[in-house]
């Protein structure tokens, strides 16, 4: 069966306490209008079964006692069985869709998004407490993960029995993660080394996180870095791809003016899908690729891709930088070696202090994005950020760079940070949720007209006066009448369907959920999508002037 992903949305510039009484209360009004048409429905369907009953037992009473007297006819009821099922059954489909509007206007307006926020924290909280006090509570947990990545590996079932281990222990992650990185730091035993290393790596940096975890990964950065400067060597060099002028056009198929095209860019650099195939200089390199844009007023602004952990051997993306972009030191995460090749990278390309930047990242990608953020802004101008999957919570990200973070709920990555991603109006979050699906296709046909005089009027805009909305209907079913569907867009009320992936499904860490999750969110019309995606466009402007790929590689 394909797999589908419905999203939440946090963070972002909340509405007003008016407006979400507002739209609190229209809510609950379609919800009670719901739960009258599924009673109706129910007595309709009982009507119908009373009808039958009644004439099977007149037939039965009259067919003894008066031997055939009255014929059919004189027996036919007021109402037909048949015609109360048929009104039954429309009533239940007005119920539905009275529901899934209902559930449309809460989640589009995160009308319940801080109070889940916070149920959040506080199991975080509790199991984060529980794990760092009694620590071999944690026992069970990490020797899960393994048995279940083991079973995979000998039953070559492609990570399966892990994608089903994330799937059940999605709720706890965080708050095991957390507080097993408070045990290391409390314990004195490992609590004073990872101390002590952390005190010498933030000597002279003025932003670092004082988060267990990313103190962990500073900790376990300076044996991890060393370890891989043995194998690869810390001699890093960075390539532009040389390819005909007319060529560099066909790299991507959209040219990434918004954030879908950009992450639908970005799922193909990191699946190697080009249109155009560069030369493997070195099999083992990392590729990011930058595009310039130029704006209406003469500006010019960047676009960066970056993509996530690709293992390979001589790759600044490997494994063990993962742990050195996660770290509490600024000097750690300038120093990561996928860093310093997208740092190299955007020096090369030309891009000066004052031009607007972007950049999208998946993975580790997403957590190079959050670190350049945070620590090149006096270098760079970042405007905007996209990570795909990325935990960046701990990043001290400033508050000028906005930040577009999709997050799905039951895959562990985004988790390893141990906390959620900060509340303010330029950072939403969007989270999804994966589930199978009985068919492929469940949208409800949405022509434009008909899309923003209903949802947008309710949804998104708010709920208008009475009258306006008749005149919109009229409107509507004007257009219903006359309007052809063949090319307009599917309103998917059970959420996105995600498109290459078997249906068996992969692991939530795919890019291809991200980009459902994302779409999803973008369906709903919601304002703090709205807003992300007009700062991304007037960030870049409108002329794609240029699209480069770049390759890294280390070496002794």
């Amino acid at each position: 069966m394909p797999w589908r992903v419905k999203s939440t949305i946090t963070g972002g510039k909340t509405i007003s306490v008016a407006d979400a009484s507002e739209y609190k209360t229209k809510s609950a009004k379609l919800q009670e209008l719901s739960n009258d048409f599924h009673s109706l429905s129910t007595s309709w369907m009982q009507a119908a079964m009373q009808i039958e009953s009644q004439k099977s037992s007149v037939f039965s009473e009259n067919n003894k006692n008066f031997n055939g007297y009255f014929n059919d006819d004189s027996l036919q009821p007021l109402l037909d069985p048949a015609e109360c099922r048929i009104k039954s059954s429309q009533c239940e489909s007005l119920s539905n869709k009275l529901d899934e509007l209902s559930s449309l206007i809460i989640r589009a307006n995160n009308l319940y998004a801080n109070a889940e926020y916070k149920n959040r924290e506080n199991l975080d909280n509790l199991v984060s407490i529980g794990t760092s006090i009694f620590p071999i509570t944690a026992v069970p947990f990490f020797a899960s993960v393994g048995f279940s990545i083991l079973l995979d590996m000998t039953q070559k079932s492609g990570m399966k029995n892990f994608s089903k281990w994330s799937h059940e222990t999605a709720p706890i992650q965080q708050g095991f993660i957390r507080g097993f990185s408070k045990h290391f730091l409390i314990n004195p035993v490992t609590g004073i080394p990872v101390h002590f290393i952390s005190s010498i790596q933030e000597r002279n940096s003025n932003k670092h996180s004082n988060d267990p975890v990313s103190k962990l990964a500073s900790a376990l950065s300076l044996f991890s870095a060393k370890i891989n400067d043995a194998k690869q060597g810390n001699n890093l060099k960075v390539i532009k791809i040389r390819l005909p002028h007319r060529e560099y056009s066909k790299i991507f198929h959209y040219r990434g003016s918004n954030i879908s095209q950009a992450l639908g860019n970005l799922t193909d650099l990191s699946n190697g899908n080009l249109g155009v195939k560069p030369p493997k200089i070195n099999a083992d390199a990392a590729t990011i690729t930058i595009q310039r844009f130029k704006k209406k007023d003469g500006s010019i602004s960047w676009l960066v891709t970056i993509p996530g952990t690709d293992g390979k051997p001589k790759s600044p993306f490997g494994w063990p930088q993962n742990a050195e972009v996660m770290s509490s030191s600024k000097n750690v995460r300038q120093n990561a070696d996928s860093t310093r090749m997208v740092i190299e990278a955007m020096r090369k390309s030309g891009i000066k202090a004052k031009d607007s930047v972007i950049l999208v990242g998946h993975s580790q990608g997403g957590i190079v994005a959050a670190s350049i953020a945070s620590d090149y802004s006096k270098q760079y101008n970042i405007k905007h950020i996209v990570t795909a999957g990325s935990p960046i919570a701990n990043h001290p990200i400033p508050n000028k760079t906005w930040v577009t973070s999709i997050e799905m709920e039951d895959e562990l990555v985004p988790t390893l940070d141990g906390a959620s991603n900060p509340n303010r109006n330029n950072w939403v979050t969007i989270h999804g949720t994966a589930k199978k699906s009985a068919t492929a296709h469940n949208g409800t046909i949405a022509p434009k007209t008909a899309h923003n005089a209903i949802y947008n009027s309710l949804v998104v805009n708010g709920i208008k006066s009475q009258n306006k909305n008749k005149e919109n209907n009229k409107k509507n079913n004007k257009q219903y009448r006359t309007k052809s569907y063949k090319n307009e867009k599917l309103f998917e009320k059970d959420g996105i369907l995600v498109k290459n992936v078997p249906e068996e499904g992969t692991l939530t860490h795919d890019l291809n959920y991200h980009k459902a999750a994302y779409e999803d969110a973008h369906q709903l019309g919601s304002k703090e999508i709205r807003m992300q995606e007009e700062h991304f466009r007037k960030t870049l402007g409108d002329e794609l002037e240029e699209t480069t790929l770049w390759q890294g590689i280390m070496s002794h």
